[in-house]
């Protein structure tokens, strides 16, 4: 296909071309309408008769020419009769590429334009004494075909430049014709054909798109309306100068469920409820001010609605006020929604209390105001037995032992009160005005009581319990930070004395804090300083009094207090994790020190619970023990019923593993935990430890003495050893044995020894092995 775009590009780089008049903006959504509009207006004009007819006028006025101009007249006729039917098919066809069809046109009218030109310039050479005919024939047909080029301006002027070009030419050959004449009047018909065209193109286009664009705002409106009316649920509120209500829309009516002459002329105070969103709105509609999205509530048959109201005075034809005009948007849902949202914000999602950033929040506002005649009071509250009841009888028992917690603890709130859950099976009360510490004192000691009592589920009694920490501004803190800091040291001074009561912060808890952060500092470089010492006390056979092996107990020699003992510092371990880097310590002294020793002598050593997790303790135990050589039958390890109560599956099979190498367990402590029974049963351990709470009373107390003897029968029945701890005098050991006790450790035989203390007669080595 030809293509004279690069031609037109050139054509119209020259300024007096003009091309602001055939250059507009159309938005890219409306490029190939009005491609398809120019191509429209382009087709509109039947050029197919209209070159026919002529053509045959052509021909009778050139009746006289020589054969061969009528033979060259008639052929470029047919010629472009069937261009002419090519492209009336072609446009017949459905308009997939609008400017390749725009381009076929401008190819076409260019053509046709040659073709003309040389049927003119043959007309007038050979039209004789029609010659005056002719050429006004020409030009009536030029005008005519100017008429329906006008979408087309470019391609146009080309055209019909070249007809002009064809008709002079013919005019030059003529004689007695004046050819600068001519080729004047030629040079000046093709400007100004120029600028007809241009100028009514640029008519053509501004009409057709100012059209467009209103057409496409008339639909946008009418769509805009058709929704409105089928599914809008906004509604206009008009009102006159005395803020009546006129006009009342059959929307309006259907929102508030009355009827237009119910409404009609009743002021627009009357639709809202009293306050200061009303207020507001008056007073804008009064001073005839424009506003926006303004939040106004009212009832509609008994129910609280919230509407989003948007206004503007209005002016009449002479710019005179009429009233106001309010568009109204019912947004009664998205205000639930959001309260609701704001509530679940505020509140723990499974008890219904508030929320930690709730209780922060009310607390600062609370602190702000109290005195030493208002004191806040800030209670922390920890459940005693939730790990154990959600490992025991899983999360969902729980969930029900925390709900339960929260019930009762609401029960127990005074009006100046509120209880919060922080996160875990952690609560908090907050209460203000409080006139007398004492009656925190009461509260703290009633929740305790309350919480106490099991829970009772599908059958099932949950235990409970709470341990109690209280604080009090202004006289332990001014700041949320530092009350809520004394609230949790008296927790955990609660927690410390063995839980299940309430403790009131005093300054001697922030000493002991103080203490506690040196001490754990002390002890993060205790090990690598080697201030810790492993001493070892004896254990005993009753019926032999021989000394069947030994119990590690570390010690730490701190360079500035001394020996300190574990039950100080073992703790601290714990909460700073560090127990696991000790206990892997304990184990490769203890065993170092017993691979020194005669193969019939047992070592016993301690586990904390925070060693038992993963599997660290089985892979140090093989280790030390491959590196040592001691047999594993010789290792006792001591477990406590806490350990158990922590994730206890995962630890029985530790526990099984360990056992299956030959090393044995002991459950120590036994009777002092919650289901000493059912681990029993669960675990075949080879000896159980009589606490040395129980032995200190046998001889005195019938109820202690009851309980050991329950204990060694129970022993025997399991055929596990038994070891009592704590024996000072004969009579114990007396009595321990008419019960069947198989060893014994205590003051009487021995205290605990550092390892140069140990008998030479146990050693089979005085060269101890070291263990990197």
């Amino acid at each position: 296909m030809l293509s004279i775009r690069p031609f037109l590009n050139r054509l119209g780089r020259w300024p007096a071309f003009r091309q602001d008049l055939i250059r507009h903006d159309v938005p890219a959504r409306d490029g190939d309408w009005f491609i398809r509009s120019r191509v429209q207006q382009f087709a509109r004009y039947p050029w197919l008769l209209a070159d026919g007819l002529r053509g045959l006028i052509s021909l009778a006025l050139m009746i006289t020419a020589p054969t061969a101009a009528l033979a060259l007249t008639g052929v470029s006729l047919l010629v472009l009769m069937a261009g002419e039917l090519v492209l009336r098919r072609t446009m017949a066809t459905p308009l997939a590429n609008p400017q390749s069809r725009l381009s076929q046109i401008q190819a076409f009218l260019l053509a046709r334009g040659v073709a003309w030109a040389l049927i003119v310039s043959m007309m007038v050479r050979y039209a004789g004494t029609d010659i005056g005919v002719t050429v006004a024939l020409c030009v009536a047909s030029l005008l005519f075909d100017l008429l329906f080029t006008l979408a087309l301006p470019i391609a146009g002027v080309a055209a019909a430049s070249l007809v002009i070009i064809g008709l002079s030419s013919g005019l030059v050959a003529t004689p007695g014709t004046h050819a600068g004449i001519v080729l004047a009047m030629a040079a000046l018909s093709i400007v100004a054909l120029h600028y007809a065209l241009f100028h009514l193109y640029n008519l053509f286009a501004t009409r057709q798109l100012g059209a467009r664009q209103l057409s496409v705002a008339n639909d946008t409106i009418r769509s805009l309306l058709t929704q409105y009316d089928e599914h809008g649920a906004d509604a206009l509120v008009e009102v006159d100068r005395e803020g009546l209500l006129v006009r009342p829309s059959q929307r309006l009516c259907e929102l508030l469920g009355r009827t237009a002459d119910e409404l009609y002329g009743s002021p627009l105070s009357a639709l809202f409820e009293a306050g200061l969103d009303r207020s507001a709105l008056l007073g804008s509609v009064s001073r005839r001010q424009q506003f926006r999205h303004m939040l106004v509530p009212l009832r509609i048959r008994g129910e609280r609605h919230w509407w989003s109201i948007s206004g503007c005075p209005v002016f009449d034809a002479d710019d005179q006020e009429e009233g106001f005009r309010c568009f109204v948007h019912d947004v009664t849902e998205q205000r639930v929604n959001e309260e609701r949202i704001r509530i679940m914000a505020m509140r723990d999602n499974l008890t219904g209390l508030v929320n930690r950033a709730v209780f922060t929040e009310r607390l600062g506002e609370v602190l702000a105001r109290s005195s030493l005649e208002a004191m806040a009071g800030v209670l922390f509250i920890d459940l005693d037995s939730f790990k154990l009841v959600n490992d025991t009888y899983g999360h969902a028992a729980g969930d029900t032992v925390l709900i339960e917690a929260a019930r009762r603890l609401e029960g127990l709130l005074g009006v100046r009160m509120v209880a919060a859950r922080l996160g875990g099976d952690e609560f908090a009360v907050l209460a203000w005005n409080v006139t007398d510490s004492a009656d925190m004192e009461v509260l703290g000691n009633a929740i305790v009581a309350e919480l106490s009592r099991p829970v009772v589920r599908d059958d099932a009694i949950l235990p409970c319990g709470a341990s109690v920490g209280i604080a009090l501004a202004p006289e332990h803190g001014r700041t949320g930070e530092t009350v809520l800091r004394a609230a949790d040291l008296a927790l955990y001074e609660a927690k410390s004395r063995g839980r299940a009561i309430s403790v009131m912060f005093h300054p001697q808890l922030l000493t002991e804090l103080q203490e506690r952060r040196e001490l754990e500092m002390s002890l993060r470089v205790a090990l690598e300083r080697g201030e810790l010492v492993m001493w070892y006390q004896p254990l005993l056979d009753i019926g032999t009094r021989r000394t069947v092996g030994y119990e590690a107990l570390i010690r730490w020699n701190h360079p500035t207090r001394g020996i300190i003992e574990p039950s100080n510092f073992i703790p601290l371990a714990e909460e700073a994790g560090l127990i696991g880097a000790i206990g892997e310590w304990a184990l490769r002294e203890a065993l170092a020190e017993a691979a020194t020793w005669h193969d019939d002598l047992s070592i016993a050593v301690n586990v904390s619970p925070a060693q038992m997790r993963g599997d660290a303790v089985l892979k140090q135990v093989v280790s030390t023990l491959a590196a040592t050589g001691v047999a594993p039958e010789r290792l006792e390890l001591e477990i406590t019923e806490t350990l158990l109560m922590e994730d206890c599956e995962m630890h029985l099979r530790t526990l099984h593993r360990l056992r299956a190498l030959g090393v044995r367990i002991a459950l120590d402590d036994f009777g002092t935990g919650y289901s000493s029974l059912n681990y029993l049963r669960r675990f075949p351990f080879d000896k159980l430890k009589v606490d040395r709470s129980f032995v200190s009373d046998i001889v005195e107390e019938t109820d202690s003495g009851a309980i050991v003897e329950t204990v060694l029968n129970l022993a025997r029945k399991f055929d596990m050893k038994t070891t009592a701890e704590g024996i000072e005098s004969e009579a114990q050991l007396a009595k321990l044995d008419a019960m069947g006790c198989s060893q014994a450790q205590g003051f009487l035989f021995d205290k605990p020894l550092p390892a140069e203390g140990i008998p030479p007669e146990h050693r089979k080595s005085l060269q101890r092995l070291q263990i990197a």
